[in-house]
């Protein structure tokens, strides 16, 4: 059921996917995006103050978040992480060069919470037994940190929980000329059940569509109609080719 209203930042929900909607193959090959699609992707992470993943994201891919056009303070990488799965040797919580929050939830083991902490990593338990509540979570992050916008990277697992909760405001698909027929999803519930028919899905409305200036993959923007409560902060730029192309000549 999703959650109760309250202010939170603005959530955008990014991602490349395959034109079956896989961000990678049953092997965990993810490498989707042209060199155009990376770059709109270090422009989106210049628009807000923080960017967030799961658990399996750090697991797997071990990514540093940190890279991206243009200067918006605060700016923070945060993990979701409800089990303190991930490594304590992962890259986000190694490199300094940006402050990283880690919501878990009360089960967690203290041990963890204490190695990450003593890496000057921000451990903040919210929610019960191994379960982030996310919207505590959004909330925390706009209250205590001061963060507006928020850039969810992945996974599937994560963006599945957030739109099921209807907490994202926005979704941003590049569709990559790449088939899997296997693998992760874009948005992929663990339970097996997912959005069973039309009205259980969140409602779209399409704000921006373009072709990528590779000339092979096509970026959607859509607006979550029915999205909880009342973001604080207005969305990024929709249509974003023509930054892109500038960004590419520096």
């Amino acid at each position: 059921m999703p959650q109760a209203v309250y202010e939170r930042p603005f959530v955008l929900h990014f991602s490349t996917m395959t034109i079956d909607g896989r961000i990678a193959s049953a092997t965990g090959y993810s490498i989707l995006s042209c060199k155009f699609d990376k770059l709109r992707l270090y422009l989106l992470r210049g628009m807000v103050n923080a960017v967030m993943v799961g658990a399996s994201t750090v697991n797997i891919d071990n990514p540093r978040l940190a890279r991206r056009i243009g200067d918006v303070k605060p700016y923070y990488r945060v993990v979701v992480d409800g089990r303190l799965s991930t490594s304590p040797n992962a890259r986000v919580y190694n490199d300094t060069s940006v402050p990283t929050i880690v919501f878990t939830g009360g089960s967690a083991p203290r041990e963890k919470i204490e190695e990450l902490r003593r890496r000057g990593v921000e451990v903040v338990v919210v929610g019960e037994g191994h379960r982030v509540n996310l919207g505590d979570a959004l909330r925390i992050l706009l209250e205590n940190y001061g963060v507006k916008r928020v850039l969810v990277e992945g996974g599937g697992v994560l963006a599945h929980s957030l739109h099921r909760e209807r907490l994202v405001d926005e979704l941003r698909v590049t569709i990559a000329p790449v088939l899997f027929a296997a693998g992760r999803s874009i948005v992929d519930d663990p339970e097996g059940r997912g959005f069973t028919e039309w009205p259980a899905s969140p409602r779209l409305s399409l704000e921006c569509h373009e072709v990528c200036p590779c000339g092979h993959c096509i970026h959607l923007v859509y607006r979550v109609r029915d999205a909880q409560c009342c973001p604080v902060s207005t969305p990024p730029p929709r249509c974003l080719a023509d930054r892109i192309l500038r960004a590419a000549r520096l």
